[in-house]
């Protein structure tokens, strides 16, 4: 049977995988037509984490800031466990990466006098994240989706799940398609795949992810025969609204560098007790932090007090924070403390690649949140996510326009299984034994609950949530042998029963 071929496959739409794309489009061999891109969205073009992204994208700009001192803060906040050489290539690639950004149409805020207003965020020495008010991803997104072409040689696939990928004898990939809108599966090939699928915070009963970050592309990956390393390694963001349901608001930690400041439900201020840069600490310590100070007095959440920023900062750079505080809680911010807790927000680890985002398996690449590139270590540092998905994606199209000869495409088989399984139960147990603090004891009693879930799954036809349930639960158990393996406690990784080797 023959399959709709494109020489490259991009699987997601946040900015990883957008940029890709459009930096693909403005090479020579796709405007000559000599080039098929092809770009497959699990839901809508929209439905991403880039979306969701509040506070912005760091790169060195003002007077004062230079290269060393982000490299250096991107290397404190990653416990030294990065890559300095991958740190160094992407600090230094992130002007021109901002003046991409622009071109393509992103408007990020200005001062009075005309000059980017730039923010100062957790872990950073200096005032370098470009943002737009609070919606920073959301600008960034819809501006990547306005430049998207519509040329013959490139295809959008909305609301499709890749739910099988084979590599053949002769190095095409089959990829298993399931359209969601129409109810069926279709097969296309590629001489290239990109993985730009984003993070795992399904995996978690609270995340400030969207609800299709399931992690499909470290499995594919897996499947594939690429290394996944540090999975173990997750973010959790110091301060998630606290209200009900799967999908925690999160509250931008610009309004920390804005001057708002957490404390007990005693009123106190603690971050001096943890940290000397007090609430700009980077967000492992914060995080950790505020678990210590709800456990002392078995509370369930914190105070986030922004009631000294005057009504006109609120109003301008974080309007949205202070809508939804309204809608989901009735609170004014100007006037009342938010309540915060510390929430699954990034997955640090993923598919290890190189330095152009390519992975131990030929052809294949990975870029955003679901790879590793060494640039984040042990701990992301604020505002380096987006800045890091944009700047594979230019590094990898260098690569990915040295097309291989297309070879004839091999029949293959898929592997098309579907189980019932408790999405609730695997959440529960990854947050009650994976989260800020584990144990050993925890995570081996977690690992043998979640095989015994496996092992006791029961057949059902087909149907996307179950199929991603399924995936939740292969990433779960991977992770949490992961963390059975880590031996130091090391940035946003910490087992009781280890020796505390913590970077303050």
């Amino acid at each position: 049977m023959i399959h709709q071929h494109h020489d490259i496959v991009i699987v997601g739409s946040g900015i990883g995988g957008l940029s890709t794309f459009l930096y693909l489009s403005e090479s020579e061999a796709f405007k000559g037509s000599k080039l098929s891109v092809c770009l497959i969205a699990k839901s809508t073009l929209s439905t991403t984490n880039t979306d969701w992204a509040q506070g912005g994208i760091a790169a060195v700009h003002a007077m004062g800031d230079d290269f060393e001192k982000h490299i250096e803060d991107t290397m404190d906040a990653g416990a030294h466990m990065n890559d300095k050489q991958i740190v160094r290539k992407v600090v230094e690639s992130a002007p021109a990466l901002m003046e991409d950004l622009i071109r393509w149409g992103t408007v990020f805020d200005k001062n009075p006098s005309n000059e980017y207003d730039l923010a100062k965020e957790g872990g950073h020495s200096e005032a370098r994240i470009w943002h737009a008010e609070d919606q920073t991803g959301h600008a960034i997104q819809t501006a990547l989706m306005q430049q998207v072409p519509g040329s013959t040689n490139a295809k959008v696939l909305e609301n499709t799940i890749l739910v099988d990928v084979v590599k053949d004898k002769n190095g095409q990939f089959h990829l298993n398609l399931f359209d969601m809108s129409n109810n069926c599966f279709s097969t296309i090939t590629s001489s290239k795949l990109v993985l730009a699928t984003g993070g795992t915070g399904m995996l978690y009963s609270k995340t400030t992810n969207q609800h299709v970050a399931t992690g499909d592309g470290i499995l594919m990956a897996k499947k594939l025969g690429a290394t996944i390393e540090n999975l173990s390694y997750i973010q959790f963001h110091p301060t998630g609204l606290f209200h009900d349901g799967n999908i925690a608001f999160l509250v931008t930690e610009a309004l920390r560098g804005a001057g708002a400041v957490l404390r007990n439900q005693q009123g106190e201020a603690f971050m001096h007790h943890y940290d000397k840069r007090l609430d700009l600490a980077p967000r492992d310590i914060v995080s950790r932090a505020i678990i210590t100070e709800m456990g002392k007095h078995g509370e369930a959440f914190v105070w986030l007090d922004a009631t000294q920023l005057s009504t006109e900062v609120i109003d301008q750079h974080f309007p949205a924070i202070k809508a939804q505080c309204k809608v989901l809680l009735n609170i004014d911010i100007s006037t009342e403390m938010i309540p915060v807790v510390p929430v699954q927000h990034y997955s640090c680890g993923g598919i290890k690649v190189d330095a152009f985002g390519e992975t131990n398996v030929p052809q294949l690449y990975a870029i955003g949140e679901v790879a590793s590139t060494g640039l984040h270590g042990a701990n992301r540092l604020a505002s380096n996510s987006l800045l890091e998905a944009i700047a594979f994606a230019k590094f990898a199209a260098e690569r990915l326009l040295d097309l291989p000869d297309i070879q004839p495409a091999v029949p293959v088989t898929f592997k098309l299984e579907c189980f019932d399984i408790d999405r609730v139960q695997v959440q529960n147990l990854l947050s009650q034994h994976a989260g800020i603090v584990k144990s050993t004891k925890g995570l081996q009693e977690a690992l043998t609950l979640l095989q015994n879930i496996k092992s006791n799954a029961v057949a059902v036809p087909f149907n996307p949530y179950d199929h991603t349930s399924g995936v939740l639960l292969e990433l779960g158990i991977m992770l949490i042998e992961d963390a059975l393996n880590q031996k130091q406690n090391k940035g946003v990784f910490y087992n009781e029963d280890l020796v505390d080797d913590l970077i303050p």
